[in-house]
């Protein structure tokens, strides 16, 4: 995992990732979130805004705590962070303090990512696929590989944009 610096130089945040995933920042920037799929877990770090710097990580959501693994996440106006859970067929939705607050089941088996936007970002697009399944799974789930659109209750932020 790389920070890019506004001239564009690299530093190194954190090595021996599988496949990386899940990077989003709280409504106050403070916090950096992110998820190695592979081993499950969500964690966390503080984060400084102005010098970009992270410090310790640690477990913010277990494996256990939603089916499938975790994928894509962004974070809502209110602080909690949508999961996409990779063949778990859910979007998760957790608190700031890691708590489960809602699971919104879905009908693909394998949801990639979420991100907000539409007018007021009050729309949910989940980005599904196909991959692995077979042609029956694929009979079974005609949104497969589709984009999905939500109506959660919630508003998104919008994205963080590149100083460089």
């Amino acid at each position: 995992l790389y920070r890019i610096d506004a001239t564009g130089d690299p530093t190194l945040l954190r090595g021996r990732i599988a496949v990386p995933n899940a990077l989003c920042f709280s409504p106050d920037k403070r916090t950096l979130y992110f998820a190695d799929t592979r081993k499950g877990d969500i964690e966390r770090a503080d984060f400084d805004p102005a010098s970009g710097s992270v410090g310790r990580w640690s477990t913010f959501v277990t494996a256990q705590a939603a089916p499938g693994r975790p994928d894509g996440a962004t974070v809502d106006a209110e602080g909690f962070l949508w999961n996409a859970r990779y063949q778990g067929g859910a979007l998760a939705r957790f608190a700031p303090d890691g708590r489960l607050d809602r699971l919104v089941r879905l009908p693909v088996s394998q949801p990639t990512s979420c991100a907000f936007g539409g007018e007021g970002l009050k729309t949910l697009y989940v980005t599904t696929a196909t991959q692995t399944l077979n042609a029956m799974e694929r009979a079974e789930q005609p949104l497969a590989g589709a984009l999905l659109a939500l109506d959660v209750g919630v508003s998104g932020l919008p994205e963080h944009s590149f100083a460089g």
